[in-house]
Formats: structure tokens, C-alpha cells, sequence
């Protein structure tokens, strides 16, 4: 296939001539003819991995409302406040040895 495709492009290069009409160039309509049909079969590209959105539920995938997810991340807040309930700070661990209160 490759060998079929250097004399065509050889014979495209070689009957390409550029003329100038009033300091405009004009290329011919068979020379482009020729290039563009070179050039309109490019190599297949490989398919876009879309694993990720494909594992996903399908409401999720075209974004539609789902009430036991939001339920979920509003927790308690639900209906009370525009903000997700988050859950309140850790407290840090006392050391060990150091007796509370001192540090």
C-alpha cells in the first residue's frame, strides 16, 4: 500500500505549479484535488477511553437529580440550610505520657 501511495504522491508534488496572478498566488484545482485526497483518509485514531463515566450509574452519566444522593450529602441539613452538613472537627489525641491539661 505504501508503494502504491509514493508514485501518487510524487506525481501530486510533481504537477503542482504555482502561478501568480497580480502578486496573488492561484494553485490549480487538480493539485489541491490531488492533496486533499491524500490527506482525507488519515489513520484511525483510537477509541476515547470513557470507562469512567460507562461505571457509572446511567442518572449520573447524563446528570440527572437523584434524591437519596443528595439526601445524603445534606444529612441533617436538609431542608434547614443551603449548605451540606459536614461533620464537626476531630479533636486531637492527648499525647500519651502527657497529662491533659498541661501541654
Amino acid at each position: 500500500m505504501a508503494q502504491a501511495d509514493a508514485p501518487a504522491q510524487a506525481q501530486a508534488s510533481a504537477s503542482c505549479v504555482d502561478v501568480s496572478v497580480n502578486n496573488h498566488p492561484a494553485l490549480s484545482y487538480a493539485c489541491l484535488n490531488q492533496r486533499l485526497a491524500v490527506s482525507a483518509h488519515p489513520a484511525p485514531q483510537p477509541p476515547i477511553a470513557l470507562d469512567a463515566v460507562t461505571q457509572l450509574p446511567s442518572n449520573q452519566q447524563v446528570g440527572q437529580f437523584n434524591y437519596a444522593a443528595f439526601s445524603h450529602q445534606m444529612g441533617p441539613n436538609l431542608d434547614k440550610s443551603v449548605k451540606p452538613w459536614r461533620p464537626p472537627p476531630l479533636q486531637p489525641l492527648p499525647m500519651p505520657g502527657v497529662p491533659v491539661g498541661t501541654h
